[in-house]
């Protein structure tokens, strides 16, 4: 694409995550039609739907060439180098349950890397986006992760994907090493807006295990295009970054870049790195 169609690919984008945020922040504490994914507990409502179909119609029919995987209707489009993540509801045990932590989750790939990211906090209505090598925003705030104190006297947050079972004693080591290794390991069921926090700053780590899908790719490149280091629980790189080392990014520990030795060895302590 060039530079017009970039820019339009973030306006289109921007654009469909506000529309959809603006349909959960309308629809958030009334009556919902709720139904379980699966026998693990997910959810879904209307709205994930309805927010779905939304943002799949709008980049469609600007970018009908593309390929689209999203969280409620799966995969549509063509085969293509250019490929969009869609998560229209990130949070919706949150948005059911009438806490008010839930986003929206956009990101472009080209060619396997994640050149655009765009999450929209509906709830608060803020917008972050974030452009391979062109950096991250809040808004029309630049987005730099900077040290504040001790790691051990920090907050990190903990994202495990939805496959995990509460008897995996690996997940439940590695999380109760955490625990004891720093201030609080948060817990918000919200990825995007997980990431989002870690590029601000006011979180100081993450570590995601076992988890990949659309709710990962555009907060992983707003934390990256934020500064913050991110590698795979061995150490390497992710592909989807640009790296030549993590091929799968399902398990990964970032933090900014002088905390994350740190917080990569209190994950390597407690779980066996393959």
């Amino acid at each position: 694409m060039n530079r017009n169609e970039w820019s339009l690919a973030r306006e289109v984008a921007v654009k469909a995550a506000m529309k959809a945020g603006e349909l959960a922040r309308v629809r958030f504490g009334g009556k919902l039609t709720i139904e379980h994914k699966d026998d693990r507990g997910d959810l879904v409502t209307e709205v994930d739907v309805q927010a779905d179909r939304l943002i799949v119609d709008d980049i469609m029919e600007v970018f009908p060439s593309h390929r689209i995987y999203s969280e409620e209707a799966g995969a549509g489009g063509s085969a293509s180098d250019w490929v969009w993540h869609v998560d229209p509801l990130d949070g919706t045990n949150n948005f059911a349950l009438g806490i008010p932590l839930y986003g929206v989750s956009i990101s472009l790939s080209y060619q396997g890397q994640i050149v655009l990211g765009v999450i929209h906090d509906s709830a608060m209505g803020l917008d972050y986006v974030a452009v391979k090598d062109e950096g991250a925003w809040q808004e029309d705030v630049k987005l730099e992760a900077k040290p504040r104190g001790a790691l051990a006297k920090s907050t990190i947050s903990w994202i495990q994907g939805h496959a995990v079972g509460k008897d995996d004693q690996k997940a439940l080591g590695l999380r109760h090493h955490l625990e004891h290794s720093v201030k609080r390991v948060l817990r918000m069921w919200a990825p995007s807006l997980t990431w989002a926090m870690l590029a601000r700053g006011d979180l100081h780590g993450v570590v995601l295990y076992n988890s990949e899908g659309e709710d990962l790719y555009a907060g992983l490149l707003l934390a990256h295009e934020a500064g913050v280091k991110v590698t795979d629980f061995a150490g390497n790189p992710v592909a989807l970054l640009g790296g030549s080392g993590a091929k799968r990014a399902i398990y990964l520990v970032a933090a900014v870049p002088e905390y994350h030795e740190e917080l990569l060895k209190f994950v390597q302590e407690a779980i066996k790195v393959e």
